[in-house]
């Protein structure tokens, strides 16, 4: 059984640019957010609940080489 309790449950953030906040180190570490991953963002009538998702975003990243190939078979 996994308990996440190590760390302080409350923190002050400070809102950046665009809306944008940081999720405290030990938090990101503790919960799993890894750079890159998606996440989902649920408004409440508390406020936002941010939870990781595990399931694979619906697109596909192509190689440069993919992508040069397409390019030279894009003709009118």
């Amino acid at each position: 059984m996994t308990t996440i309790n190590s760390q302080p449950q409350a923190e002050w953030l400070k809102i950046l640019g665009k809306g944008m906040l940081t999720i405290p180190k030990p938090w990101r570490e503790e919960l799993g957010f890894k750079e890159g991953e998606m996440v989902q963002a649920e408004k409440t009538k508390d406020g936002i609940l941010i939870r990781p998702q595990k399931k694979t975003a619906p697109y596909r990243v192509y190689s440069k080489s993919e992508l040069l190939q397409f390019v030279k078979e894009d003709t009118l």
